[in-house]
């Protein structure tokens, strides 16, 4: 007996097999998976792995108890079981976080961890920033909605991650620097710092809501709350991560959520196995169109969303940080290859969850399909394991990009204020946690008025706002240092967000990080064809 099965009714009929058929949005009716088969693969399973029925199942497969006969006082002993499971884990990440951050007594070491990580603590940043609620929570929602597009996500951050790690390095690291606009700054003067600040900071924040966006979804899966108290849950949450010690106690959570996800992610894929959900399965239940189209929703817009993980996370500040974060250049190299090669095969997995999900014909709100899954899928106590590791996914991520809009606003921006001139560490220190709050609790605002959006759309979108005004900066930094003027790169900048705006004004079903691209790309080739620009300083 599962805690849905509990507090809503069962999820499988009595016959054991997926419940009936759903409606799909092509108006296609698709039968579920033959009872037979799927009996089979069941009986194979338990036969070899005895005690795997006894986790999943411990009153026999399949639950046969409707919630009607349960008592009262057994849902109440069961959602108990199901949240002390799932608040023990949280509990356990938070204190190894505070353990970890020991020491943290200075802005330098909140911020780039002193410059002293490891492979794993690099990957850990990039990691904890990236396979977050987007790539977990959001891939299953696409996945459930449109199929293998759901893929684009993690293929573009892995995509992204490789291009760091052999190219970008060694010029990031050239000089000791904390911000990308630091670096940008040191090649194309103050107003292009600045520019690319503010578009940083924006995209990260759109990155942000995202991790809001899947944290609600999780939290009112559980528990009977409106969508602000949701959301005013998991912003506390990701405060009291944030609190415990920055980009330290930040990396080694990453390196931790990292592995614990990919536990949960595969359990889930097993289960579905053992339903009966084999690829052939699912490719024999749902039609070609959308689902293993993977330019369901247009060429445009498919290879739009990859495009902007690429260019975004080249462009992000909590990547950059990573990257900084790193004993050496070597070390770098090795986390952000590191990130490439674990990244990709999370997209496959939720991937694969989602569109069983839809085959089995369960009709549920798409962004509570994973929820959903592990609730109806799982004893309590193993399924508040998985859903806490869910939890801790997303807010890792939220955690990262929030110290990156943090970092981004504080070194970039307000220190660079009359009011911050004199201002010694203690006081940035403070500063940058003041900011953090005030991101949080925007992001938090923002997500509560947009709670039925897809998750995915604001991960791309702020990839994509990041991208516009500064990949074609971070080119022509990386290959043609000092070449290009501070007049014509601060008017690349700007083009690049106007042309990412327009692109989202006129639409026409191509994303809008292309017309921002090339508006960019177009006005750096000018500026580079004018002839060399101001010397860089030493060190870039």
């Amino acid at each position: 007996m599962t805690i849905i099965d509990l507090l809503s009714g069962a999820f499988f009929k009595n016959t054991g097999t997926p419940a009936g058929s759903v409606e799909l949005s092509r108006s296609r009716s698709v039968s579920t998976y033959p009872a037979r088969k799927l009996m089979q693969w069941r009986l194979l399973l338990f036969s070899v792995f005895p005690s795997v029925s006894v986790v999943l199942y411990p009153r026999g497969y399949p639950p046969r108890q409707s919630s009607s006969a349960v008592p009262p006082k057994t849902i109440k002993k069961v959602f108990f079981v199901f949240m002390f499971s799932a608040g023990l884990v949280l509990v356990v990440f938070f204190i190894s976080g505070l353990f970890s951050s020991r020491g943290v007594s200075s802005s330098t070491d909140y911020a780039v961890a002193n410059r002293k990580a490891g492979v794993r603590g690099v990957s850990g940043v990039i990691l904890g920033s990236l396979v977050g609620g987007a790539a977990t929570v959001g891939t299953v929602q696409m996945a459930y909605q449109w199929g293998l597009s759901a893929l684009w996500f993690t293929l573009g951050s892995g995509a992204a991650c490789l291009l760091m790690g052999l190219w970008f390095v060694s010029p990031l690291r050239s000089v000791e620097l904390i911000t990308l606009p630091q670096y940008l700054g040191r090649h194309f003067g103050r107003r292009t710092a600045l520019l690319v600040a503010v578009s940083t900071a924006s995209g990260s924040f759109l990155s942000v809501i995202a991790q809001f966006l899947s944290g609600v979804a999780l939290m009112r899966s559980v528990f009977p709350v409106s969508t602000g108290v949701a959301a005013l849950l998991t912003g506390a949450l990701i405060l009291a991560f944030v609190f415990g010690g920055g980009i330290k106690s930040f990396s080694r959570l990453g390196e931790a959520k990292i592995v614990f996800l990919y536990m949960v992610m595969l359990l889930c894929a097993g289960v579905v196995l053992v339903q009966g959900w084999t690829p052939g399965a699912i490719v024999a239940a749902l039609p070609s169109e959308p689902f293993f189209n993977i330019l369901s929703r247009g060429a445009g817009k498919d290879l739009g969303s990859f495009a902007s993980l690429l260019c975004g996370v080249l462009c992000g500040q909590i990547y950059i940080q990573g990257v900084y974060a790193a004993s050496s250049d070597a070390t770098a190299k090795r986390g952000c290859l590191w990130a490439a090669f674990i990244i990709p095969p999370m997209g496959f997995l939720g991937t694969w969850i989602g569109l069983a999900m839809r085959a089995s014909g369960v009709t549920v709100e798409a962004a509570q399909a994973l929820p959903f899954f592990i609730q109806t899928s799982f004893h309590p106590v193993l399924g508040g394991l998985l859903w806490s590791g869910i939890m801790i996914t997303v807010l890792g991520t939220a955690v990262g990009v929030s110290l990156g809009v943090a970092t981004n606003l504080t070194r970039d921006i307000f220190l660079k204020m009359k009011v911050a001139a004199h201002f010694d560490d203690v006081r940035i220190l403070l500063a940058s946690r003041v900011i953090v709050l005030a991101v949080v609790a925007a992001a938090g605002t923002v997500a509560c008025a947009s709670r039925n959006s897809m998750i995915l759309q604001w991960a791309y979108l702020g990839m994509g706002v990041k991208a516009s005004g500064i990949f074609c900066l971070m080119l022509a930094a990386v290959l043609r240092p000092g070449r290009l003027s501070h007049a014509w790169s601060f008017a690349a900048g700007i083009g690049g967000l106007l042309g990412v705006a327009g692109g989202a004004v006129v639409g026409g079903g191509l994303d809008p990080l292309f017309p921002g691209l090339a508006l960019s790309g177009l006005v750096v080739l000018i500026g580079l064809s004018r002839g060399r620009g101001e010397s860089v300083p030493e060190g870039c």
